[in-house]
């Protein structure tokens, strides 16, 4: 059997300048990324994907504080189409996101985070 090369990682991120951080890191680390700038648009790549051959993506990356569906909400809706999905949340927020309504699959990590504890985690719900 041959394994896989890379990861296909949806970030979620309003901020441009991070939004390109998580891009460019994510890339260097061999992943195909896919980059949405609020909640709605994250949902909607997230259901275009799991459509195709591609068959949707290892990891679903979030802000907490994101235009038009926050990343709480987005996970839950992504929970209940595929309650088995990945999910990181990479936020500012951390300390006031009530863990009930956190989905079970989803790592939090606290803005401002260490890179290599991101690039670790990353690796980690990947692989």
């Amino acid at each position: 059997m041959v394994s896989k090369q890379f990861s296909r990682i949806l970030v979620a991120e309003d901020e441009p300048d991070m939004l390109q951080s998580f891009k460019l890191l994510l890339e260097d680390m061999g992943n195909e990324v896919v980059t949405t700038k609020n909640g709605l648009e994250c949902l909607d790549a997230y259901c275009k994907s799991s459509k195709t051959t591609s068959g949707g993506f290892d990891l679903v990356l979030l802000d907490f504080k994101i235009p038009r569906k926050n990343g709480i909400e987005v996970a839950r809706e992504i929970e209940v189409m595929a309650p088995s999905q990945k999910l990181l949340m990479i936020t500012a927020y951390a300390g006031i996101i009530d863990p009930a309504q956190k989905p079970q699959n989803m790592k939090i990590i606290a803005k401002p985070y260490n890179v290599d504890e991101l690039i670790g985690m990353i690796r980690n719900l990947t692989q």
